[in-house]
């Protein structure tokens, strides 16, 4: 077995680790003002996956599942987060959305209790809870599943073995058949070792093993990223699954825009570690100025 359990995600699929990221560091934390306006109508999200139409709420003020507020954070280099502000509802399929470097992984990574960034300032709770201070590993036996852009796995173990080391060390464990009844096409390699896999299969390994350990939220980082159109038409069909059928929510980040207004109910946009965008499907989509000044399509 390659590596250990503990900086791989065999802790309940938090794929944490203390790696540095670098361009999301900027050292000299200059941020134009006058950037940092809303150019959304608030939540207002759709019924169904990536509609624009229905009655479906957003998250209030008073009970989101996940509630970021004030976030600052940042690594040796500088500080990256400035006030960071969004909230997911419960049931809520949301991306956060922003070029590179623009605070997106740092973001995932504050909320998961990595050892860096540092959080400076402000809170995130879940379910009411604070999450500040808490290791990754109990952050995700309080529900919550990461699924790294790295696609952390055990190269050597097989599709089964991966997925049921993930199932061990959870503390609400998801039953192993339930879990590939997501991925047929990881049900139909179940012998196959990781590192014989290609990127999307190992992808939605990754993300097999953050279901195992049951999760009420689902943060991914940027699980779209190099892979074919047609593998990421189905990892969005499986994202959408695992929120309309399964009642998991879900947080993403992504550059991929078209993929993200394809299933999520709303969007933050972000910029140079602030938020300066919250807006629906609709919105995005006919927001031109919007998408071009901050998402470069």
């Amino acid at each position: 077995m390659s590596g250990n359990p503990s900086d791989t995600g065999a802790d309940g699929g938090t794929g944490i680790d203390a790696d540095t990221p670098g361009s999301e560091a900027d050292s000299s934390g200059s941020v134009d003002a006058g950037t940092a306006t809303s150019t959304g109508t608030g939540p207002d999200p759709h019924a169904g996956t990536g509609s624009d139409a229905g009655d479906a709420g957003g998250p209030t003020d008073a009970d989101p599942l996940l509630a970021v507020s004030d976030l600052e954070a940042g690594y040796e280099t500088g500080q990256v987060l400035f006030g960071v502000d969004l909230a997911v509802g419960d049931g809520e399929l949301v991306s956060l959305l922003g070029r590179n470097g623009a605070g997106k992984t740092t973001t995932l990574r504050a909320i998961m209790g990595a050892e860096e960034p540092r959080v400076l300032d402000g809170s995130v709770t879940f379910a009411g809870e604070s999450l500040l201070g808490r290791p990754p590993h109990e952050i995700a036996r309080r529900g919550i599943g990461f699924v790294p852009e790295e696609r952390r796995c055990f190269p050597r173990l097989s599709v089964v073995e991966n997925v049921r080391l993930a199932i061990n060390h959870a503390r609400d464990p998801a039953d192993l058949e339930t879990v590939l009844s997501l991925f047929p096409e990881l049900d139909d390699m179940r012998g196959k070792a990781a590192r014989n896999m290609s990127g999307g299969e190992q992808q939605m390994l990754t993300m097999a093993r953050a279901l195992a350990a049951n999760p009420r939220l689902l943060l991914l980082d940027e699980p779209f990223e190099g892979l074919a159109p047609y593998i990421v038409r189905r990892i969005e069909d499986i994202i959408a699954e695992i929120n309309d059928d399964r009642g998991i929510t879900v947080l993403f980040v992504e550059q991929n825009v078209a993929a993200a207004m394809a299933i999520a109910d709303r969007h933050y946009v972000i910029d140079e570690g602030r938020i300066v965008a919250e807006v629906t499907t609709r919105r995005l989509r006919e927001d031109e100025a919007l998408r071009q000044r901050y998402l470069g399509v």
